[in-house]
């Protein structure tokens, strides 16, 4: 596997990686399951408010609800690659700090022209996604298309309607987006394309919203099992 797909698996995989050192108590965001550990209360305050709005987005768009604490702890490194990462089963996400997610955000990728902000803040959604699907049965060994799709598609949804229309100029996708260009080997290996891809073949469904029901209730499978 090649650097790019490595940082790709790195992203996706559970980890078990250990974090810098945590030097504050956790703050309890309101009116949420959602907790954040930081060194400033200034960036804690920016994880809170993208909860909020993502929680409130999940319900609108048929994504399962947090029903269970969540917490997330802001770090100055991670695994080479990633800028965040959230531990399947565990509950836990990890994230750069906004001034190493800049450092390491990647120039070319779909979500470069974001301002900082912005982007740090669809990145806090993007993971909360994950956690919300590990709710979802997955028949398979491994639901990585399907669970990226969703959360791919929640952090495009998370921007404004501008950068929406931003993103999806940039994805160049003039053309019907199949199924078989949302697998797990382009995901591994192309991650933000598969993004760009998966938020084109998203618009192209008549009812987004309900589409994304249907992935996670099970009526519509992205993945395959391999032998």
């Amino acid at each position: 596997m090649g650097n790019t797909g490595r940082r790709a698996a790195a992203t996706l995989l559970c980890s078990v990686l250990s974090a810098a050192p945590l030097r504050s108590e956790p703050m309890v965001c309101p009116d949420s399951v959602v907790s954040v550990t930081s060194g400033s209360s200034h960036v804690a305050e920016t994880v809170c408010e993208a909860a909020a709005f993502a929680e409130e987005m999940f319900g609108q768009c048929n994504v399962p609800s947090l029903d269970r604490p969540v917490a997330i702890h802001v770090v100055e490194d991670l695994l080479d690659g990633c800028v965040a990462l959230y531990h399947c089963g565990n509950d836990k996400i990890e994230v750069l700090t906004p001034g190493k997610v800049d450092e390491r955000r990647d120039p070319d990728g779909a979500f470069s022209f974001l301002p900082s902000k912005d982007y740090f803040r669809s990145i806090i959604v993007h993971e909360l996604s994950h956690a919300a699907f590990d709710s979802v049965p997955c028949p398979f060994s491994s639901c990585a298309a399907a669970n990226e799709y969703v959360a791919y598609s929640m952090q495009v949804m998370s921007l404004s309607e501008e950068e929406q229309r931003t993103f999806a100029a940039r994805a160049d996708l003039d053309r019907k987006v199949s199924r078989d260009e949302l697998s797990k080997m382009i995901l591994y290996f192309a991650p933000h394309r598969f993004a760009q891809r998966a938020w084109t073949h998203l618009q192209q469904r008549d009812d987004p919203c309900a589409f994304i029901g249907q992935i996670t209730d099970g009526t519509v499978l992205l993945d395959r099992e391999h032998f």
